[in-house]
């Protein structure tokens, strides 16, 4: 999609748990489709956690990723869990002591909506580590079928891969008045909230690229995440590490569908905070990670502002 200068219930569910398995320390696998933290570093030694999916997206595991800068101690637990129920999964991979990059990871398992989530602890040298989390859904993407139709979509992939019924993507464009221009921010709310229950609905909201108040804007993104509700930003599509060079007066939509990061305990804040999101992008159908800055770069002058425009629950 294109967009002109002119834009400015909860179930009843059983929780199987399962103890916390023996773990053994892997040589890193190969690359695969991963949604994970930002690599983080302590005297040397680099670590994150992932969740992996297969090719079909079906099934995850997570994983553990430690990356010794010397011969040094380290070790691992994590936990694989869902929203809304289903399996939790832990594993521990006990101290081990070496320079060599290893991996520990659970089986692999059926993914289930509306998300999966890891969470892990790394030790190092007898210190532990930030807690760090990673999260994503089943996406079930849709590319945008006319140029100005990435708003429509983008709701149509948000609708989908919170596990409903997607109407046609001509029914989003009537009902969120889709012109040649594109589609307003503010009609994008009302396409999915005709569609998604309403005990968390839809609004349109700026996050502000610097200080507290960025991180409290990114609190709304997060918690829509971790609701299982997916996220549209308006984006300068040649921004975007994928498509660059697209016109300056383009404006565009994608879909935020999972993040990772690191746990922040300042009293009063949303205790997770995103260093990279996992989008997909509806106008060249494809899925990718955008770190925070690339994020900021990617919004900045969408609207008459560097905030993010975002619609979110």
């Amino acid at each position: 999609m294109l967009l002109t200068l002119l834009v400015g219930t909860v179930l009843g569910v059983v929780t199987l748990s399962f103890p916390a398995q023996a773990g053994i320390w892997h040589e890193y696998p190969v690359a695969a489709n991963r949604t994970c933290s930002a690599t983080a570093v302590y005297n040397g030694t680099s670590y994150q956690t992932c969740l992996e999916f297969n090719d079909a997206r079906t099934q995850v595991r997570a994983i553990v990723f430690v990356k010794p800068g010397a011969y040094t101690n380290f070790q691992a637990n994590l936990t694989l869990s869902f929203g809304g129920g289903g399996p939790v999964i832990s594993d521990s991979c006990p101290t081990m002591t070496g320079n060599s990059p290893r991996a520990c990871y659970t089986a692999f398992t059926d993914l289930r909506r509306p998300y999966a989530v890891v969470d892990a602890n790394v030790g190092i040298a007898g210190t532990w580590m930030t807690p760090l989390r990673a999260l994503d859904m089943r996406l079930s993407p849709k590319e945008q079928e006319n140029s100005n139709w990435c708003g429509p979509g983008a709701v149509q992939t948000i609708i989908a891969t919170m596990g409903l019924s997607a109407p046609p993507q001509s029914t989003l464009a009537d009902l969120m008045e889709t012109t040649a221009l594109g589609t307003m921010p503010w009609m994008m709310k009302l396409g999915l909230n005709g569609y998604v229950s309403q005990d968390f609905p839809y609004g349109d909201y700026r996050v502000p690229s610097t200080g507290l108040a960025r991180i409290r804007g990114l609190e709304v993104v997060v918690k829509s995440l971790s609701r299982g509700r997916p996220v549209a930003v308006l984006v300068k599509p040649g921004q975007l590490p994928w498509s660059p060079g697209s016109s300056a007066y383009y404006r565009h939509y994608i879909v935020i569908h999972g993040f990772g990061g690191h746990q922040w305990s300042e009293p009063g804040f949303w205790p997770w905070v995103p260093d990279n999101f996992k989008v997909w992008d509806p106008g060249s159908g494809h899925e990718g990670n955008l770190t925070m800055d690339q994020f900021f770069l990617a919004v900045l002058g969408a609207d008459s502002s560097d905030d993010a425009w975002v619609i979110s629950t």
